[in-house]
């Protein structure tokens, strides 16, 4: 099994929050990492190295406001 920290962001790019995972593989990792996004992004890492970025769709009110940025699919 492998460790991997996925780190909940605030809207100013800060942690917020840590979960530690271990996972089988790095597959696994992501899907995991994948399902703690709720309206906050999250980065998953291992060791030093930043495996993926999960970006939360923003709400319609927070881009009424002009705050956030809109939510896109990350390439592959």
């Amino acid at each position: 099994m492998a460790h991997y920290r996925a780190y909940l962001l605030d809207q100013d790019h800060r942690v917020i929050s840590v979960a530690k995972l271990q996972c089988a593989d790095e597959q696994e990792a992501r899907e995991r990492a994948a399902q703690l996004v709720d309206v906050n992004d999250v980065e998953l890492w291992q060791l030093d190295r930043r495996i993926a970025v999960f970006e939360a769709p923003t709400s319609r009110t927070s881009q009424a406001a002009g705050k956030g940025k809109p939510w896109r699919p990350k390439e592959k």
